[in-house]
């Protein structure tokens, strides 16, 4: 299987961020400057199959205060949290203000092997509260090939 990124975009409110994007100079890490103290924070997740219009995977709320307390709450997130944050960044809850770095990088290992193939648009929203609004969003558009 390889997955191959399409495109991706980041946005972010200025609530809680005052910048979300590319390091200075860099293409291969993302720069978060957080501005407040952090409680809490969930994240929706969505993939949708682009071609069919249809959802692959949904998630709603995934607290990521207990996933960082006890990163064996999910396999999935924990290939993707080593992917992104690697030892660049400690995260733990409460997050403090401060500058912080994802590394930017989309590899085929990434996607999970019983991962379908076809082109698809992955929606990764974080928020402080269950229902209160987006302060980060990460929007990947990506194909995976079967080989």
């Amino acid at each position: 299987m390889k997955a191959f990124l399409l495109s991706s975009e980041l946005n972010y409110s200025r609530v809680y961020v005052d910048y979300f994007g590319l390091a200075p100079g860099e293409t291969q890490r993302v720069l978060i400057n957080c501005t407040k103290l952090v409680k809490t924070v969930f994240l929706d997740s969505r993939v949708d199959n682009e071609e069919t219009k249809r959802a692959v995977y949904n998630l709603r709320n995934f607290s990521i205060c207990s996933f960082l307390n006890n990163r064996s709450i999910s396999k999935i997130f924990s290939v993707l949290y080593e992917g992104f944050v690697g030892n660049s960044t400690v995260f733990k809850c409460p997050i403090q203000p401060g500058i912080y770095y994802l590394r930017n990088r989309f590899r085929s290992n990434l996607v999970p092997a019983f991962h379908p193939s076809g082109t698809f648009r992955l929606s990764s929203r974080i928020k402080v509260e269950p229902k209160g609004p987006i302060a980060l969003e990460l929007i990947w558009r990506y194909r995976v090939i079967r080989t």
